[in-house]
């Protein structure tokens, strides 16, 4: 695990983000190859995300109970200051353990590790970043 992720699981842990499980492992941690099979996260994304996100990820939808839309997921720019890990912590623990709007859920209760690879990797695919 390189240096930076590290420092973030840390931070985050300390911040109760990041919980041990029963098996004293961590849950909702992003180690490894975060991005998996776009193609497979696509129709994750249809499923899950974009109603809110919009299916080609630039929001342009309107969704009830928010005060602002979700980011533009195509906009490279914006992408690039968002590591992979933050995006694989916000599809795990959901907008409000980040600071985000309390309508993004958690999914990481809901959807496998591998899954959220997936969706990361297709969320990518917008920016092509």
């Amino acid at each position: 695990m390189n240096m930076r992720i590290a420092l973030m699981i840390a931070a985050l842990s300390l911040a109760g983000i990041v919980q041990a499980d029963e098996s004293g492992g961590d849950i909702c941690v992003p180690e490894g190859a975060l991005r998996g099979d776009a193609q497979r996260g696509a129709a994750l994304h249809l499923q899950h995300c974009a109603a809110c996100h919009g299916a080609d990820g630039r929001a342009e939808v309107i969704v009830m109970h928010m005060d602002e839309p979700p980011r533009d997921q195509s906009d490279p720019a914006y992408m690039k200051t968002l590591p992979d890990e933050y995006l694989y912590l916000i599809i795990c623990k959901g907008g409000a353990a980040l600071g985000k709007n309390y309508i993004m859920p958690k999914y990481g209760d809901v959807i496998s590790t591998q899954d959220i690879r997936d969706l990361l990797a297709w969320i990518r695919t917008f920016s092509g970043t």
